[in-house]
């Protein structure tokens, strides 16, 4: 009887474990979809796109991302108020870097404890339950002072995401997705390719003037041609941590993939926020590419932990689970179907095989 009885689990094991993870993914993709639903909340509120970031007055630091941008369409009134407020309507002189940034919204024991009570409770939309499960707090890590002298990466602060916005130019360049696009006047119209550019400033000067660039006509191709929001990939070896400097050395920018993804950020910490529409699909969570810089568009950027596809939000607030065998990598490619979803303004639209 009992070896009847270990039979019978062994052979019903493998099919609860897929039903799970039908569950998960189900999850995952619901959370999207309250990304979508978010981005045109936000669109309809603001006349505008979302912009990736709000920028910054130096031109070299990126400010408040995408993902802060989104939160009071997210029932997140309350976080982004804190946010926006301990920033300057997000104009840190600086920038908002990853370590001070956090140092300087949890200034206080009240601070620190409502922003742990978001992440944990309202921010787990930004999370796949099949990559990472549980609860997730600031965190205690060390701040490490990069080359400029300001309190950069290092330590686990903030919230971590498994989902990026989609930027990119036609060029197969990582260099300056947010830089490059950093408004100098209003006027000003950055390379981008992508779903989301930065925003404009009323001043020309100033980020805390911030208002959305493009409305939602800058998707030339159509909504349900443009993929907006895709599951990132982050290997699976450093899955909750984060960078301890900007070089190039070790697994440091495998790691930044996975900082705070609320930040606009310098240097790597674009890298988790974003990524490029040039890039190619992991094929597995364990995909690790070809060397350490996860930032060279050859290497993998999207991906998931779902078996064979990959979870990407459509312009059209839909979402669609994406082979991880679809031709993918630059836009220069004509066969890259990942690189004309991605790009606004190609003139192509495309279908998912």
């Amino acid at each position: 009887m009992i070896a009847i009885i270990g039979v019978l689990i062994a052979l019903l094991l493998p099919a609860v474990q897929a039903a799970r993870e039908a569950a998960r993914r189900m999850q995952c993709s619901n959370h999207l979809k309250q990304i979508g639903l978010a981005v045109h909340n936000f669109h309809d509120t603001m006349q505008g796109l979302p912009p990736a970031t709000v920028g910054n007055t130096d031109q070299a630091h990126p400010n408040a991302s995408f993902w802060v941008l989104i939160l009071p369409y997210m029932e997140q009134q309350t976080t982004y108020d804190l946010i926006k407020t301990k920033t300057d309507n997000f104009n840190l002189p600086t920038g908002m870097h990853n370590g001070s940034f956090w140092n300087v919204l949890g200034a206080t024991a009240a601070e620190t404890t409502q922003l742990q009570a978001s992440i944990s409770s309202g921010l787990h939309v930004f999370r796949c339950p099949s990559r990472r499960s549980g609860k997730e707090y600031l965190g205690n890590g060390a701040n490490v002072t990069d080359s400029s002298g300001v309190q950069n990466n290092g330590g686990q602060h903030g919230p971590q995401g498994d989902y990026a916005f989609v930027m990119g130019q036609n060029a197969q360049v990582w260099a300056g997705w947010l830089n490059n696009s950093v408004p100098t006047s209003t006027s000003h119209a950055p390379l981008q390719v992508g779903a989301l550019r930065v925003a404009v400033w009323s001043d020309g000067t100033t980020a805390a003037t911030w208002s959305p660039r493009d409305s939602i006509s800058w998707w030339a191709d159509g909504t349900s041609n443009q993929i907006v929001v895709g599951e990132k990939h982050t290997w699976n070896q450093v899955v909750g941590q984060c960078g301890t400097n900007s070089t190039n050395s070790g697994d440091n920018r495998w790691k930044f993939s996975d900082c705070t993804i609320l930040i606009g950020g310098y240097g790597w910490n674009y890298f988790a926020a974003t990524r490029s529409l040039n890039g190619r699909i992991a094929r597995g969570p364990s995909d690790r590419g070809s060397n350490t810089n996860q930032a060279d568009e050859g290497q993998p950027q999207w991906g998931s932990n779902h078996t064979g596809t990959v979870n990407f939000l459509m312009g059209d607030g839909s979402v669609q689970a994406i082979s991880v065998t679809v031709p993918a990598g630059p836009v220069s490619n004509a066969n890259s179907i990942l690189g004309r979803l991605g790009n606004v303004k190609d003139g192509k639209p495309v279908s998912i095989p």
